[in-house]
């Protein structure tokens, strides 16, 4: 079996040129890497990716941090498609991923700091942004190497997004010039996370030029009776994802509102998608999101990437 001594020998470098070529070290110059890269490749050399984690000091892994959630919570399938797409792309570097889920901001922290100081886990993609995040104050501290998935709390972090407020603007477009509605309702979870907040503004900036006020509906378990006492002339709905879809569309059969409302969703699931009815959905593409953040986690002279969605 060839190993980098062989390679070093026949390329006329040292061991170290030949380590670096093979991992794109910058201050190698092109035709050293493509001339070791070569020989590599016609001795069939397989790198030790072990070996080349304790030299670094760090594993050959990347943390995916969940935002806190409550354990009788529903699984949101789009980070499930987000760890899709993000696997794809890190099994191609020969990376796997490490996940951190916990109920309290407490305990997820706990969590990611042991990841860096036990595990040696020194990159990180965050599924979520939130205000006066502690996971993210962490990790900025502590110099990682890291992504958000979402809106940025701090300018300074690197980020993949859609952009949620033009999503939300053409939502509220849709319906409107579509379906015909007249007085359309934003719904939003209690967390009011940046990309509801994100959406919600974009969905009032066209109601806004419509000459047309928005209503917000906070969904809590089985307020609808009372939202729609309050608002009866409620005739579309934006929905901020569709978790929340799948959330009222319970309490709208029970009130036998489900087919008198015009309704979109952001997310498109494939999975929810076979458990609903068929709606007009916003596809935000989350495996391309996920393939995104670990191309510019490990491109650090790019400061962002924006994923494009489509109207279903």
């Amino acid at each position: 079996m060839a190993t980098i001594k062989d390679i070093a020998k026949l390329a006329g470098v040292s061991i170290s040129t030949a380590s670096r070529a093979l991992n794109d070290n910058p201050r190698i110059s092109e035709a050293t890497r493509t001339k070791v890269k070569q020989i590599a490749a016609e001795l069939g050399y397989s790198p030790n990716y072990n070996a080349q984690t304790l030299t670094r000091g760090e594993a050959n892994m990347v943390g995916l941090v969940f935002p806190v959630t409550d354990q009788s919570a529903l699984a949101n399938p789009f980070h499930i498609d987000l760890m899709r797409g993000a696997g794809v792309a890190l099994e191609q570097r020969h990376y796997t991923m490490m996940v951190a889920i916990a109920e309290t901001e407490e305990r997820l922290l706990e969590t990611v700091k042991s990841m860096v100081t036990q595990s040696k886990v020194h990159n990180f993609l965050l599924l979520y942004t939130k205000e006066k995040d502690p996971v993210t104050d962490y990790l900025r501290d502590a110099g990682m190497n890291f992504v958000v998935i979402g809106h940025p709390e701090k300018q300074g972090d690197r980020f993949v997004d859609n952009d949620n407020i033009q999503a939300g603007f053409l939502a509220a477009q849709k319906l409107l010039d579509d379906h015909h509605c007249q007085h359309v309702a934003f719904v939003t979870s209690p967390h009011h996370w940046t990309f509801e907040v994100d959406r919600q503004l974009g969905c009032r900036q066209c109601l806004n030029e419509r000459g047309l006020g928005g209503t917000e509906w906070v969904v809590e378990e089985g307020n609808a009776p009372q939202f729609f006492a309050q608002h009866p002339e409620i005739d579309g709905l934006v929905c901020a994802d569709d978790i929340l879809f799948l959330q009222i569309y319970r309490q709208l059969k029970v009130l036998g509102r489900q087919d008198q409302l015009a309704i979109i969703c952001f997310n498109n699931s494939r999975l929810l998608g076979r458990l609903l009815p068929a709606i007009d959905r916003v596809d935000l593409r989350p495996r391309q999101l996920g393939i995104a953040a670990v191309e510019l986690l490990f491109n650090r002279q790019a400061d962002r990437q924006f994923i494009s969605f489509a109207l279903q």
